[in-house]
């Protein structure tokens, strides 16, 4: 091999070094990266978890306050009816 050949190929080494080097930066930051969109994912997920549970309350508690106005027009309704019933023993 000549001199020129060895040179040429010690730039290459040198050259396939350094991209190695800036490969491996860029996957560690890569990584670290992908290690903060996990963390956000499950925080949110997390969030939408606790949403989900928060609007399934409140859709319960929703239903039983339907249901308590529906029993108070029926006691309201009821007590209507023994009211007018007084009434017309009254007018007796």
């Amino acid at each position: 091999m000549e001199l020129e050949q060895i040179e040429i190929l010690d730039r290459k080494v040198t050259q396939a070094v350094e991209l190695i080097g800036t490969l491996r930066s860029e996957k560690d930051i890569l990584t670290q990266e992908l290690t903060e969109l996990k963390s956000e994912a499950e925080s949110r997920d997390s969030l939408i978890r606790q949403l989900k549970e928060e609007n399934h309350n409140l859709k319960l508690v929703q239903q039983e306050s339907s249901l308590g106005k529906e029993k108070e027009e029926q006691i309201r309704s009821k007590v209507e009816q023994m009211l007018n019933k007084l009434d017309e023993l009254q007018a007796l």
